[in-house]
């Protein structure tokens, strides 16, 4: 899935781009929700377009609903927001993605910070992330389990890591991932991991392991799969579901 993106003509091949990575995602996730028998895991798509803003119905830590500006240096997936899927569906439970920010990434700023290496497959690990919080709330929703039984602390993070890289095992499969775009991932992870390793979304070498199980399982021999990943940062998944 390459995005055509060069800089010149970010603003209106991102929003293009994004929608054609959701899309996969929606297949990729969906034909493995259907073969379970756990219904459609597609979420609302929120697309911050360059100039505007959203008010998103989750709060920040003063309680506020916050309107996250087209170059926000986040994106994310709120539980709560309302929006139309990929077949125009309102949907509860949505990823959010300023489209200014994902603009800038193209232009060697990730998320504020600069990156020698930038591209697509940047771009898609941060999409596939926050679809992985999508893909763990549906399961949470299909079995009823409550708030303190999903994974805790940065193990949520690190879930939602593994299981982007799952994603990108299948795009691994289908030749439209190779070894300049796992480069990318990997010059990317110190600019997210957190500083210091402890909290948060986990630090650059905990990332990185959490991408390896992802991709190659955990004995690095086999495409890896979404078990390896709740194995892993979701034990509790198998006891209460």
């Amino acid at each position: 899935m390459r995005s055509g993106v060069d800089g010149s003509n970010a603003r209106t091949a991102v929003p293009r781009y994004l929608t054609t990575l959701l899309d996969d995602l929606d297949e990729t996730w969906g034909g493995w929700f259907t073969e379970l028998g756990w219904g459609d895991p597609a979420p609302g798509r929120v697309l911050i377009r360059s100039g505007t803003a959203y008010r998103t119905d989750c709060t920040d830590e003063d309680g506020v609903s916050p309107r996250i500006r087209s170059d926000e240096a986040n994106a994310f997936f709120c539980s709560v927001d309302r929006a139309p899927d990929g077949d125009g569906r309102s949907t509860v439970g949505s990823v959010v993605l300023p489209v200014d920010t994902f603009a800038a990434i193209w232009d060697g700023d990730v998320f504020g910070v600069p990156s020698p290496i930038v591209g697509d497959f940047t771009a898609a690990i941060v999409v596939a992330h926050e679809y992985g919080h999508n893909v763990v709330h549906r399961m949470a929703q299909r079995f009823g389990i409550p708030a303190v039984r999903l994974p805790q602390g940065k193990n949520s993070e690190l879930l939602a890591d593994c299981l982007a890289s799952n994603w990108a095992s299948t795009a691994y499969k289908r030749d439209a991932l190779g070894p300049k775009e796992i480069l990318q991932v990997a010059t990317l992870l110190p600019i997210i991991g957190d500083t210091g390793g402890a909290t948060g979304h986990g630090s650059a070498v905990e990332r990185a392991k959490a991408l390896t199980i992802g991709l190659t399982g955990p004995q690095f021999n086999r495409q890896g799969q979404p078990s390896d990943c709740l194995t892993k940062y979701w034990p509790e998944f198998y006891s209460v579901r």
